[in-house]
This record gives C-alpha cells, sequence and structure tokens, in this order.
C-alpha cells in the first residue's frame, strides 16, 4: 500500500477511474511474480524454515484489496449495495496470481488481454452502469 501506483489508484476521483489504475498496478506485479509462487508455496509447504519466512495471519494480498475496496466504495460511480467485504472478495479473487496464471501461462492470453478483461469484469461487479 506504500506504492506510488496504489496511492494514484485510490487517488482516482471515480471508481472506475481507480479500478484502471489498480488493474493496471496489479498487473505489472503479477507479471514479474505470478509465475514464481507456485515454487515459492511448494517450498513453504516442504521446508519449516522457509515457511516461517512467511508471516502468519491474514493474506497481505487480502489486506492491500481491501484497503483499495474501502476507496472504491466511497466514489460516485461505485455500484450502490456493494459493500467493502464484498468488493474486497472480488479484487482479491479477480486479481489473484492463479486466475493470472491460468489465463496467461496456461491459455495464452497476453498480460494486457488480461488487464482489459479484469478490468472490465470487476468494473461491471463494482461500478454503476455508464450509459
Amino acid at each position: 500500500m506504500d506504492r506510488a501506483w496504489f496511492r494514484a489508484a485510490c487517488a482516482e476521483p471515480t471508481a472506475s477511474g481507480q479500478l484502471r489504475t489498480h488493474v493496471r498496478g496489479v498487473r505489472e506485479i503479477l507479471g514479474r511474480v505470478a509465475p514464481i509462487m507456485p515454487l515459492i508455496a511448494a517450498a513453504a509447504a516442504t521446508d519449516p524454515e522457509f515457511a516461517a519466512q512467511w508471516p502468519a495471519g491474514p493474506d497481505p494480498r487480502y489486506t492491500v484489496q481491501h484497503a483499495a475496496a474501502e476507496a472504491l466504495i466511497s466514489k460516485p460511480d461505485a455500484r450502490p449495495g456493494v459493500d467493502t467485504a464484498r468488493a474486497a472478495d472480488l479484487l482479491y479473487g479477480l486479481l489473484s496470481p492463479e486466475l493470472y496464471l491460468i489465463l496467461v501461462r496456461d491459455r495464452g492470453w497476453s498480460p494486457e488481454a488480461w488487464e482489459e478483461w479484469a478490468c472490465a469484469a470487476l468494473t461491471a461487479q463494482l461500478c454503476m452502469d455508464q450509459e
């Protein structure tokens, strides 16, 4: 949450603008980190010393997505009736490294196509219809 791109996303005046900036920032991170996450998970599952290096408690990714959701639901074009928990769950699930890898690595999507899809899916769920 201390990254410039995250602060810029949360400072966007609209929910749709925040989502565009947020998804782009997440795509840039996932492009670097997602491919090694399965290796880290496998190492943590088999090596207690390695596992001890990772924080216990809430997933840091969820903490970031929850903070983004808190900012998003206060925007004028945020979908009424969507609370912080629901928005955080959608951000956490759709912007997960697992889903990114399924679509980009396994299904051959470009990172840009994933970004476009993730932004459209989240906008449909979290923003009022733009007519």
